[in-house]
């Protein structure tokens, strides 16, 4: 339905085999026990991944994605998936280039992120960037960049990924949210970096 719910409801279709779910501004997306992934809301800009741009009520298949994933991140609008060979794959809105493979146009399935094809133990997404943890321990950022999302030492936009400054190894974890403009890695030696919009004191 479209009616607004003050209680919890069961997703239809959902009531076993899911693993994990994330949720971003106007849509959410599960990865289910099997390695899918399943989306569903609103979808003007293929946010859904199911190869069209009409909003779905009930959860779709994301195209291509049925199964061989191991996580997912939603952002503002786009969403990514972690392979199980350890590449990143993004869809959704792309003008910023948040979707990394090179372009700024919108995606309603999924494509690869540039040079991401193996090597990525993590991805998170946030309001117009997405961000990836490599097997090696560095982070790299790609998309929108106007308050230093890409923490890359500029606020030049990056339709393919580029190094977080001083992060290319040592860390261990990293962490975006849905609509956020900054990101936050936790290092190996157990300390916290945070990069990006700060007005709010957001980076600690």
């Amino acid at each position: 339905t479209t009616t607004d719910r003050t209680t919890p409801t069961a997703v239809s279709g959902l009531t076993s085999g899911v693993a994990s779910v994330t949720a971003g501004n106007r849509h959410s997306c599960i990865l289910t026990t099997a390695g899918g992934v399943k989306c569903w809301g609103y979808n003007s800009s293929g946010q859904l991944g199911d190869g069209t741009s009409t909003s779905r009520s009930t959860p779709v298949d994301v195209v291509g994605r049925t199964s061989g994933t191991v996580a997912v991140a939603t952002g503002n609008a786009s969403a990514c998936a972690v392979t199980t060979a350890g590449g990143v794959q993004c869809w959704g809105p792309n003008g910023l280039g948040q979707v990394g493979d090179g372009t700024t146009t919108d995606r309603l399935t999924p494509v690869w992120v540039s040079g991401l094809n193996t090597g990525v133990s993590a991805v998170v997404a946030g309001n117009l960037h997405a961000c990836a943890l490599t097997s090696g321990g560095g982070v790299k950022c790609w998309g929108g960049n106007a308050s230093g999302d890409l923490g890359d030492g500029t606020t030049t936009s990056r339709s393919t990924p580029v190094w977080v400054s001083g992060l290319s190894s040592g860390v261990t974890a990293s962490a975006g949210s849905a609509g956020a403009r900054s990101t936050c890695a936790i290092t190996t030696g157990g300390g916290g970096k945070g990069w990006g919009d700060n007005g709010d004191g957001e980076l600690g």
